[in-house]
């Protein structure tokens, strides 16, 4: 299923992936694609 919209971390319209984590609705710049996450839940991971 395709799901068109607009981006909620960066406004991007266009195609978008759901972040497994907290649902955003992402376009692919702001979204992992190895993770399955936002950048946003991603950066979470990658913080020390």
């Amino acid at each position: 299923m395709i799901i068109k919209g607009i981006c909620q971390i960066c406004g991007k319209p266009g195609i978008m992936h759901s972040c497994t984590m907290c649902g955003r609705l992402v376009c692919s710049d702001c979204y992992d694609s190895k993770r399955g996450l936002c950048k946003i839940c991603a950066s979470k991971f990658t913080q020390q």
